[in-house]
């Protein structure tokens, strides 16, 4: 029965979170701004990031085939080292940053830029909790995270 229990606590946890990056993800696209300041090609840079992040989230999708999952553990299938996963561990969290520093780019505001560094933070505290899922579930997760950066390729190696 505690068992049963934790799984449930840990599953209820991890739709929590997931819960949270979504309302962090809305905050930052939706944030209620005028266009901000008018920087000569902030559109444009805001419009490729933007672009290069739904690039980057397609790709992680693909790559991470069926181990695909909006919860912190992992459901059992596998872990992968192939694609964009041969270069960040977190490439699907990656994405969404860059995505999210689009928008803030071309809305040029304070309050989405700040809303953006609180998703980082979020998403670094949950790739700890993750990580702990990984390490526990599959072998050879510690020396792939040694080797492999966590956001941005060859930065955030895990020691």
């Amino acid at each position: 029965m505690a068992h049963t229990e934790t799984r449930y606590t840990s599953r209820a946890w991890g739709w929590f979170l997931v819960a949270v990056q979504g309302v962090l993800f809305l905050a930052v696209a939706l944030w209620p701004s005028s266009w901000g300041p008018e920087v000569p090609a902030a559109r444009e840079l805001g419009v490729g990031l933007f672009l290069l992040g739904v690039v980057g989230s397609v790709a992680s999708v693909v790559h991470l085939g069926r181990a695909l999952t909006p919860l912190p553990h992992p459901n059992g299938t596998g872990m992968t080292a192939r694609g964009v996963y041969r270069w960040v561990r977190h490439p699907m969290y990656t994405s969404v940053l860059v995505v999210g520093a689009g928008v803030a780019t071309v809305r040029g505001t304070l309050a989405v830029w700040a809303l953006l560094v609180i998703l980082v933070v979020f998403f670094d505290m949950k790739t700890r909790l993750e990580e702990g899922f990984l390490i526990r579930t599959y072998d050879g997760y510690c020396s792939y995270a040694a080797r492999t950066g966590k956001f941005i390729p060859g930065l955030g190696r895990r020691r």
